[in-house]
Formats: structure tokens, C-alpha cells, sequence
């Protein structure tokens, strides 16, 4: 058995030279661990983009964006439409579309992207939404300046409160 009192192994290690690994290993080891932390900001708008287009391409089921609809469903569009004006429509449906993506990326994304986005937030869902305007008008869709600009608006502010407001639940529920 083993006396937990002895340290003779602890002055054996002490006492022991260290064996340093390659610099090669060494610098690989130290980049790995700086891009893992410091993310680069083409890497988290490419995710970003990616969760971003994929979950929009799913909403575009039940809240058609610019008349482009997967299922031809305008019922919510028609409601908003109704009820808010033309205009706030077209914010709520942006806003909704952005905010759906916000929504997932704040789950899926690693802690070090979210810190990224976090830094320049403002930067990171305007131009996503310009992305997305700009992929409804090549495939088609009519787009006009004064709604346009309430969509992008709407996109933009709905995707950095849902965002904020789901990294804060992240980083309070999950301490993630």
C-alpha cells in the first residue's frame, strides 16, 4: 500500500527534469487553442450565415418574405397585414425570419462565436440581413425601397434582441 505521507514522489518530480515537446507541436498546440478562443470573424459569419439560411428557408413555410412563399401559406402575412399596416407587416416579417435564426444560433453556436458576435453584434445580423434581401431579390421577389428598409429594419433589431436576450438565458440556465 501506498503512504500518502511519503513524498518521495513529489520530490522526484520536483527534482526531475522537464521534457519540453517539439516547437512545432508546441506552436500547432498554442494556434489551435488561439482560433478555438479568438475565433476568426469569417468562420463565425460563415456559421452564423449557414444556421442563418437554413432555419430562414424553413420559416419561409408559414411567413412568406417579399410574396416568396415554400408553401403559398399568407395567412400570418395577411393577419399582419391587416392588423399592423403594410409597413410594421414587413418589419414583423423580417423580424421574424432574423429572429428565428437568432434564436437557434445562440444555441448552436460555440461559447468562443457568441463572445465574437457579442463584440460586434450590430455588424454581424445588418449584414446577414443584406444577405437575405439581396437572395429574395435574385430569386425574383419585388422588392421596394420603403419596404425594404422596415424589413431590414425589423430584421435586424429582431435578431439582435432575440439573440441577446437567448445568449443571456444560455449563459444564466446553462452557465454556457
Amino acid at each position: 500500500m501506498i503512504d500518502p505521507n511519503d513524498k518521495k514522489d513529489y520530490q522526484d518530480f520536483m527534482n526531475s527534469k522537464g521534457v519540453n515537446p517539439p516547437e512545432e507541436l508546441s506552436d500547432r498546440i498554442l494556434s489551435f487553442v488561439q482560433a478555438d478562443l479568438n475565433p476568426a470573424h469569417k468562420v463565425v459569419f460563415s456559421k452564423l450565415l449557414a444556421v442563418q439560411a437554413f432555419i430562414g428557408f424553413l420559416t419561409l413555410t408559414f411567413c412568406p418574405q417579399f410574396n416568396l412563399s415554400l408553401t403559398n401559406n399568407f395567412e400570418l402575412f395577411h393577419y399582419f397585414h391587416h392588423k399592423f399596416g403594410e409597413n410594421i407587416c414587413m418589419a414583423i416579417c423580417g423580424s421574424i425570419f432574423m429572429g428565428s435564426g437568432a434564436l437557434f444560433a445562440a444555441y448552436l453556436l460555440k461559447s468562443s462565436e457568441i463572445r465574437k458576435i457579442k463584440e460586434s453584434r450590430f455588424l454581424y445580423y445588418t449584414s446577414i440581413s443584406i444577405v437575405a434581401l439581396s437572395t429574395f431579390f435574385l430569386l425574383g421577389s419585388d422588392i421596394y425601397l420603403t419596404f425594404a428598409a422596415y424589413w431590414l429594419a425589423g430584421s435586424t433589431i429582431g435578431g439582435l434582441v432575440i439573440f441577446e436576450l437567448n445568449r443571456l438565458i444560455r449563459k444564466e440556465v446553462f452557465n454556457y
